[in-house]
Protein backbone atom coordinates (compact mmCIF):
# COMPACT_ATOMS: atom_id res chain seq x y z
CA UNK A 1 0.00 0.00 0.00
CA UNK A 2 2.33 2.55 0.63
CA UNK A 3 3.09 4.53 3.86
CA UNK A 4 1.51 7.35 3.23
CA UNK A 5 -1.49 5.31 2.92
CA UNK A 6 -0.53 2.87 5.87
CA UNK A 7 -0.45 5.97 7.92
CA UNK A 8 -3.70 7.57 6.80
CA UNK A 9 -5.35 4.07 7.87
CA UNK A 10 -3.29 4.28 11.20
CA UNK A 11 -4.58 7.92 11.60
CA UNK A 12 -8.63 6.88 10.70
CA UNK A 13 -8.22 3.88 12.81
CA UNK A 14 -6.86 5.74 15.88
CA UNK A 15 -9.28 8.40 15.41
CA UNK A 16 -11.74 5.31 15.69
CA UNK A 17 -10.91 4.28 18.69
CA UNK A 18 -10.85 7.17 20.57
CA UNK A 19 -14.43 8.43 19.38
CA UNK A 20 -16.06 5.16 19.83
CA UNK A 21 -14.16 3.89 22.87
CA UNK A 22 -13.31 0.65 20.84
CA UNK A 23 -10.47 -2.08 22.03
CA UNK A 24 -7.94 -1.09 19.39
CA UNK A 25 -7.03 -5.00 19.25
CA UNK A 26 -10.81 -5.76 17.56
CA UNK A 27 -10.51 -2.75 15.56
CA UNK A 28 -7.29 -3.51 13.76
CA UNK A 29 -8.27 -7.67 14.15
CA UNK A 30 -11.55 -6.60 12.18
CA UNK A 31 -9.26 -4.08 9.87
CA UNK A 32 -6.95 -6.67 8.39
CA UNK A 33 -9.79 -9.22 8.04
CA UNK A 34 -11.61 -6.81 5.33
CA UNK A 35 -8.34 -5.66 4.15
CA UNK A 36 -5.43 -7.37 2.80
CA UNK A 37 -2.05 -6.02 3.15
CA UNK A 38 1.12 -6.78 2.60
CA UNK A 39 2.87 -7.97 5.97
CA UNK A 40 4.89 -4.68 5.65
CA UNK A 41 1.85 -2.61 5.78
CA UNK A 42 0.16 -4.52 8.39
CA UNK A 43 3.44 -4.36 10.77
CA UNK A 44 3.53 -0.41 10.15
CA UNK A 45 -0.18 0.10 10.76
CA UNK A 46 -0.27 -2.19 13.75
CA UNK A 47 3.00 -0.66 15.64
CA UNK A 48 1.44 2.71 14.94
CA UNK A 49 -1.77 1.95 16.48
CA UNK A 50 -0.95 -0.05 19.23
CA UNK A 51 1.70 2.27 20.09
CA UNK A 52 -0.83 5.36 19.86
CA UNK A 53 -2.89 3.56 22.34
CA UNK A 54 -0.15 2.67 25.00
CA UNK A 55 1.51 5.47 25.07
CA UNK A 56 -2.18 7.84 24.68
CA UNK A 57 -0.89 9.47 28.62
CA UNK A 58 2.50 10.34 27.41
CA UNK A 59 1.65 12.21 24.50
CA UNK A 60 -1.15 14.05 25.71
CA UNK A 61 0.68 15.18 28.74
CA UNK A 62 3.05 16.34 26.36
CA UNK A 63 1.00 18.11 23.95
CA UNK A 64 -0.74 19.39 26.71
CA UNK A 65 2.62 21.23 27.10
CA UNK A 66 2.37 23.18 24.29
CA UNK A 67 -0.97 24.57 23.93
CA UNK A 68 -1.45 27.86 25.80
CA UNK A 69 -3.30 28.53 28.99
CA UNK A 70 -6.64 29.12 27.43
CA UNK A 71 -6.54 25.90 25.55
CA UNK A 72 -7.11 22.51 27.31
CA UNK A 73 -6.62 18.98 25.41
CA UNK A 74 -10.24 18.71 25.53
CA UNK A 75 -10.73 21.85 22.99
CA UNK A 76 -8.87 19.85 20.74
CA UNK A 77 -10.67 18.44 18.04
CA UNK A 78 -10.61 14.64 17.88
CA UNK A 79 -9.29 14.46 14.12
CA UNK A 80 -6.25 16.99 15.21
CA UNK A 81 -5.79 14.81 18.15
CA UNK A 82 -5.42 11.75 16.65
CA UNK A 83 -3.50 13.47 13.99
CA UNK A 84 -1.09 14.95 16.92
CA UNK A 85 -0.74 11.47 18.41
CA UNK A 86 0.25 10.08 15.44
CA UNK A 87 2.46 12.39 14.75
CA UNK A 88 4.54 12.28 18.49
CA UNK A 89 4.57 8.43 17.96
CA UNK A 90 6.21 9.07 14.84
CA UNK A 91 8.68 11.12 15.74
CA UNK A 92 9.67 9.75 19.58
CA UNK A 93 9.14 5.69 18.31
CA UNK A 94 10.14 5.36 14.92
CA UNK A 95 13.32 5.37 13.68
CA UNK A 96 13.08 5.07 10.32
CA UNK A 97 10.91 8.10 9.77
CA UNK A 98 12.44 11.31 10.10
CA UNK A 99 10.80 14.27 12.47
CA UNK A 100 10.52 16.48 9.14
CA UNK A 101 9.00 13.75 7.52
CA UNK A 102 6.30 12.68 10.35
CA UNK A 103 5.48 16.76 10.45
CA UNK A 104 5.06 16.71 6.61
CA UNK A 105 2.54 13.69 6.59
CA UNK A 106 0.51 14.53 9.80
CA UNK A 107 0.20 18.83 8.33
CA UNK A 108 -0.97 16.98 5.00
CA UNK A 109 -3.55 14.58 7.03
CA UNK A 110 -4.49 17.66 8.42
CA UNK A 111 -5.20 19.28 5.50
CA UNK A 112 -7.08 16.28 4.03
CA UNK A 113 -9.46 15.82 7.39
CA UNK A 114 -8.79 18.39 9.39
CA UNK A 115 -10.30 21.94 9.42
CA UNK A 116 -8.71 25.24 7.86
CA UNK A 117 -6.44 25.90 10.76
CA UNK A 118 -5.78 22.66 11.50
CA UNK A 119 -2.11 22.32 9.50
CA UNK A 120 -0.50 25.16 10.94
CA UNK A 121 -1.78 23.97 14.62
CA UNK A 122 -0.57 20.57 14.29
CA UNK A 123 2.66 21.39 12.68
CA UNK A 124 3.13 24.35 15.79
CA UNK A 125 2.83 21.34 18.41
CA UNK A 126 4.76 19.09 16.60
CA UNK A 127 7.47 21.18 16.00
CA UNK A 128 8.37 21.10 19.52
CA UNK A 129 8.48 17.39 20.24
CA UNK A 130 12.10 16.43 20.45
Amino acid sequence: MGRKKDREKAFQLIYQTDINKDDFREQLDFFFEENQLSKDSTDYITDLVSGVNMITDEIDQTIGKYLTSSWKLDRISKVDLAILRLGYYEIKYRNDVPKSAAINEAVELAKAYGSDSSGKFINGILANID
